[in-house]
């Protein structure tokens, strides 16, 4: 029905995604394999061409060298029109700035980001604070983020049986494994190419402006970004439609917010479960797209994943633990979150917590949902062992529904 053709929907979505950025990485590899440009060099990234920047927001950066640059704008506090020449030091620029760069110059850094490339190929580098505790918080929130989102969840509702289901995820995550390649040969060529970028903080623009800064603005150049410009429309679709119909299957099956049911009430939960987010997103316009993604990631984590693990692997899950946990996981998690898109979070460990919530909401989700069982072991269904056995017994038994006796 409409789960297996917005399945399909989904799969053609993830190809074009995984096509154009494989063939863009492929090509740009092989066109500049010739060319010696190390990224382990101990020296910041310089401009490979005359480049302009446009400042978007106040930014403080940092210089290892002197650079000599042409400016209109305020910097350093004060208003500067024509050549100016930064010594090595911390510097800020104000929001309307715009700075040229000759070729060759060495490219300011924003301040706490690595300033060579010998130290950003280097994990931990940087002047973050808590960067081991941030690093983890992320590991949790993507690793166990990934089974609570409800669009990956609803995959399975299209596999005929279990041994279907496990194949299928043996196989999506070896897709999403060569996928997450990709991603890292573009940040290294963008480094390289489109290091104005770190100056202007717009790097999420990288993957679309690397193919003309490499090829040029010619017709291979052009196709190259036209190619990952439908790929990144095809995953924005790919998402959100997922998560789309997840919803609104939710929102128009509830008895209580649609008793009538039907297409229209899954229409109307739709148009709803797509405007609500909307509406949502444009408080987190300021927030870089990596972050943003990490605290939906730390999100599901909280809520989902404890429910599912425990749910599955343990008899003693009780439905108020159940719902407790939940509480618990989403109401901490999602405060973060909005802590963190209105930019109310203080500094320190503090700080980092409510930026990469994970590390403390999932073990609190987890936990809870353990010592509310344990105080209402009496809810108990008594056939709970007879479902835990279909759960886990192999296919070939034959424990199905119409083969398990049911108790007297």
């Amino acid at each position: 029905g409409g789960m297996r053709s917005i399945t399909f929907v989904q799969a053609f979505q993830f190809w074009l995604k995984f096509t154009a950025l494989a063939v863009p990485a492929i090509v740009l590899v092989l066109f500049i394999g010739g060319a010696h440009r190390p990224l382990n060099r101990p020296a910041p990234p310089r401009f490979p061409a005359d480049t302009t920047v446009a400042i978007q927001t106040d930014v403080a950066l940092e210089v290892t060298q002197a650079v000599s640059f042409t400016a209109d704008g305020v910097l350093d506090g004060e208003p500067r029109a024509g050549a100016v020449r930064w010594g090595a030091g911390r510097h800020t620029v104000t929001k309307g700035s715009s700075l040229e760069f000759p070729a060759g110059t060495a490219v300011p850094v924003p301040v706490g980001f690595p300033v060579r490339d010998s130290t950003w190929l280097t994990p931990l580098s940087g002047d973050a604070e808590h960067q081991m505790l941030g690093i983890y918080s992320l590991i949790i929130a993507t690793f166990l983020g990934t089974m609570g989102l409800p669009h990956v969840l609803v995959r399975f509702y299209t596999n005929p049986d279990g041994r279907t289901a496990r194949r299928t995820t043996v196989m999506v995550l070896a897709m999403l494994g060569g996928f997450y390649l990709m991603p890292a040969a573009l940040g290294a060529l963008s480094r390289l190419y489109v290091p104005q970028l770190l100056v202007s903080g717009d790097t999420d623009a990288a993957v679309l402006l690397l193919p003309t800064a490499v090829l040029g603005n010619g017709f291979f150049g052009t196709a190259l970004a036209g190619l990952v410009t439908a790929g990144a429309w095809a995953a924005f679709l790919s998402t959100s439609s997922g998560l789309v119909v997840s919803v609104a299957g939710v929102l128009s099956t509830s008895p209580t917010l649609s008793p009538r049911g039907g297409a229209l009430s899954f229409r109307l939960a739709a148009v709803l479960a797509g405007a609500v987010p909307l509406v949502l997103a444009l408080a987190a316009t300021r927030l870089d797209f990596a972050q943003t993604v990490s605290l939906a990631f730390a999100v599901a984590a909280s809520t989902f994943c404890p429910l599912l693990v425990l749910g599955i692997w343990w008899a003693g899950l009780t439905d108020r633990g159940a719902i407790a946990g939940l509480l618990v996981g989403g109401v901490s998690s999602v405060t973060a979150v909005t802590l963190s898109l209105f930019d109310v979070a203080p500094g320190g460990w503090v700080g980092v917590l409510l930026a990469r919530p994970a590390v403390v909401t999932v073990p609190a989700a987890f936990l809870t949902m353990v010592v509310v069982s344990g105080f209402t072991a009496s809810r108990l269904l008594p056939d709970v062992p007879r479902l835990m056995l279909r759960l886990h017994a192999p296919e070939r038994l034959g424990l199905s529904p119409d083969r398990v006796r049911q108790p007297d």
